[in-house]
């Protein structure tokens, strides 16, 4: 479907969405119980399409384009995606940029195009009429393939590159959870992060998710939490995340979940929810992600777990998703599998072997990798299918935490270690 058209259907809800949904928790919408029935089947149905590998992209497409290349369309889809097609890649999650500053237009953010990054090609896309993420999304649908549009909810690479701290946090630095300069013994000490106790974050952060799902035909979002893991303030200090903090992420995604469901209903087809979050119920609880609870209301579709680190075994989460019926994937990141380095620099293919077979043992719907751009790369024609994996050279096993990485569970919260029970 072309944007203009998607437009047009669910373009008169609009931004009013923001002012005029309500929180779904203890409450009835108005569509019929049957119209209620229909959607939900939809969703879960579209929730258990087959995805061998998820890849996740940054956005940074462009940053190996030579200075000799054209900035087209064409040239975009080339570096990362184009040549995918007919690899294990089922579905491409993306992802335009840190918080509120984004790759694709929008009235509610602010444009990513600095000089420092890839991104500055950002206005050559829009001299064509498009913007990344219009390109990405019709690429994958001309193609079979899923799209979702891939919010960090916490990406705070602003830290530490000034370049990156958007304007908002700029003129809201009441927001945060610091200012530069302080140093906290805990959140990997990232001052910039937004604070989810703050009723005008969780505003803003439903505005920018209602925005992006009412201008473009994304099949879901993907809330990722694990970019970085902070939500509340208290956890910078090592002081507890309490229930209520838990509650207000909750009320947060019966809000997206609402809308999502809106723009499902007026589009014809399902919006889903994807969340990626630490493997451990209690580390997330600890959080503020209260996941049985987020389970239980049927809040997501999709679960995929790990990322810096891996905190049990991939049977217990499979197990969560049966049991409420919501698929799980395995999310490999270089790394944990190889103990730090840079994410792109050559891999041990065996280790990504032994790591996903050792998930598709486990019972996972599929594989999600994490900072692995390159399409020409072999895992992305080897770790989507188990057999193949069986009789290909690996190392068998899984790392949980690698310790010369600089990013641990203690890294981020007090006491972490104690949630990785291998």
């Amino acid at each position: 479907m072309k944007r203009r058209d998607f437009l047009k259907i669910v373009g008169p809800l609009s931004l009013a969405l923001s002012g005029s949904l309500q929180a779904r928790a203890g409450q009835e919408t108005d569509q019929a119980p049957s119209a209620r029935g229909a959607l939900g089947e939809a969703r879960k149905k579209a929730a258990h399409r087959t995805r061998r590998i998820i890849m996740n992209n940054d956005g940074n497409d462009f940053s190996s384009v030579t200075p000799d290349e054209p900035r087209t369309p064409d040239t975009f889809l080339s570096k990362r995606t184009a040549p995918l097609v007919g690899s294990h890649v089922d579905s491409i999650f993306y992802c335009t940029g840190v918080f509120n500053l984004y790759t694709h237009r929008s009235e509610e953010t602010e444009l990513r195009a600095i000089d420092e990054t890839a991104a500055k090609y950002v206005y050559e896309l829009i001299r064509y009429g498009t913007d990344s993420l219009e390109i990405m999304t019709d690429f994958c649908h001309q193609k079979g393939l899923e799209v979702f549009w891939s919010m960090r909810m916490n990406d705070t690479h602003d830290s530490g590159n000034p370049a990156l701290f958007c304007k908002w946090k700029q003129d809201h630095p009441e927001y945060l959870v610091g200012k530069r300069g302080d140093r906290f013994p805990y959140g990997a000490g990232r001052w910039s992060s937004v604070d989810y106790g703050v009723p005008a974050v969780r505003d803003k952060v439903f505005r920018i998710l209602a925005d992006v799902c009412t201008r473009y035909d994304v099949d879901g979002v993907e809330l990722d939490f694990f970019r970085h893991p902070v939500l509340f303030r208290p956890q910078m200090t090592g002081e507890p995340v309490t229930q209520d903090h838990c509650d207000r992420m909750t009320e947060l995604l019966c809000r997206i979940r609402t809308m999502t469901d809106t723009v499902a209903s007026n589009r014809g087809r399902p919006m889903l929810i994807a969340i990626r979050i630490p493997d451990s119920v209690g580390y997330c609880k600890a959080l503020g992600i209260d996941l049985i609870r987020w389970l239980e209301e049927d809040l997501v579709d999709i679960v995929t777990g790990g990322g810096y680190f891996h905190m049990e075994p991939w049977e217990n989460l499979v197990a969560l998703g049966r049991k409420y019926d919501v698929p799980v994937y395995a999310c490999l990141v270089r790394r944990r599998i190889e103990d730090g380095g840079e994410p792109e620099a050559g891999s041990s293919l065996q280790r990504w072997r032994g790591e996903a077979l050792n998930a598709w043992n486990a019972g996972v719907n599929g594989i999600y990798t994490f900072n692995r751009f390159n399409p020409h790369d072999p895992i992305f024609r080897e770790l989507g299918d188990p057999e193949l994996l069986k009789t290909l050279d690996r190392i068998d096993g899984t790392v949980y935490v690698a310790e010369n990485c600089w990013s641990k569970p203690e890294t981020w919260l007090k006491d972490g270690r104690r949630f990785v029970r291998p």
